[in-house]
């Protein structure tokens, strides 16, 4: 009898049996042929395959699109850590300066992260967040990992060293290579400045008329409940808290304060500020008089103004949609999405 007729002649849960019997062992051994190609066979080489495409990010479509969680995620860090953006309605001239300065460059540039991710390599990751944290001390205080696409960053963690790296430090740290603590809090907190509150004190005169609130519960436009004066942010160690880079070895990695300290400029009385922030680049020359803010249309008291542009020797090689900064592009689109623009057709 052959082995179809043999089969034939059980009864069907015999034959129940066996298909079931068959079955458990094709699951087995497909089992076993994944769990081979999966390790490398003693004395054979291992099979290349095609790289392939995993997510961009956990919480980012293909698309570039953010899933809710990454949407809420993004809203309270903005909470905690106003962008950039947030500052420009009130502080356009500001903002302005700033989008297009080295510090606004400063986490952007890949000049930057590939030395990072190079010295990282050569100390094993002992190196820690040591440069990092200048160029985003932002970043570095929300607890984002050292290497981390910016394009998966906080936007005001890509910001560089923006508007609140210096106005929301309240602490002379001196030459710390940027190890600064900012002030957690929404936009509605306190904020430092070289003069004080001589020009929002108006403005809270008359919240209703300038259609202005403090509280971050309340709704309506909101802005600092204070201004206060701090001294240190106009002084040249206010920068050297950053520009003054010493390695763990006592190497002098860069010296640029401690030159300065010892320069002819600092004899006759210049600061860091008077020629990288005054009327003229690289010259002492005095500085404007302005704004410093335009709420609800009307301008607040004049005063000595600062230029943001900090001009520096550097400048941008990225995509220009990435840098410089415009609220409107990227409140828009994604990072992902900007670099698939091909700028130079």
């Amino acid at each position: 009898m052959n082995k179809l007729a043999r089969f034939r002649s059980l009864n069907a849960a015999q034959r129940l049996m066996i298909v079931f019997a068959l079955g458990a062992l094709g699951f087995t051994l497909a089992a076993c042929s994944l769990s081979i190609a999966g390790h490398r066979v003693i004395g054979s080489e291992p099979a290349q395959q095609a790289p392939q495409a995993g997510p961009v990010s956990a919480n980012v479509d293909a698309d570039g699109v953010y899933d809710a969680y990454e949407a809420h995620a993004m809203l309270f860090e903005e909470t905690d850590f106003p962008s950039a953006f947030t500052c420009q309605p009130c502080h356009e001239d500001h903002f302005r300066e700033w989008s297009v300065s080295q510090h606004a460059y400063a986490q952007l540039s890949p000049v930057f992260n590939a030395m990072q991710a190079t010295i990282t390599k050569r100390t094993n990751g002992t190196n820690g967040d040591f440069c990092i944290r200048c160029h985003t001390q932002v970043g570095m205080n929300l607890g984002e990992p050292v290497h981390m696409s910016n394009m998966d960053r906080a936007q005001v963690s890509r910001e560089g060293v923006t508007c609140i790296t210096c106005h929301r430090v309240s602490g002379d740290f001196g030459t710390v290579s940027g190890r600064l603590a900012i002030h957690k809090g929404p936009l509605t907190d306190s904020v430092k400045g070289p003069t004080g509150g001589a020009g929002l004190e108006p403005v809270l005169a008359d919240k209703m008329r300038n259609r202005v609130v403090t509280e971050p519960d309340e709704v309506g436009r909101k802005i600092h409940g204070e201004a206060e004066k701090f001294f240190a942010i106009t002084t040249p160690e206010f920068c050297g808290s950053c520009h003054d880079v010493t390695l763990f070895n006592g190497f002098r990695l860069e010296e640029a304060f401690t030159e300065y300290k010892h320069s002819i400029a600092a004899d006759a009385g210049h600061t860091c500020q008077d020629c990288h922030m005054g009327l003229e680049p690289g010259k002492p020359s005095g500085y404007r008089e302005g704004h410093a803010a335009v709420v609800a249309g009307q301008p607040t008291r004049k005063r000595k103004l600062t230029n943001h542009y900090f001009a520096g020797p550097d400048h941008s090689v990225i995509h220009p949609l990435l840098f410089p900064f415009n609220a409107d592009v990227y409140q828009r689109w994604t990072m992902r999405q900007m670099i698939t623009f091909d700028w130079k057709a």
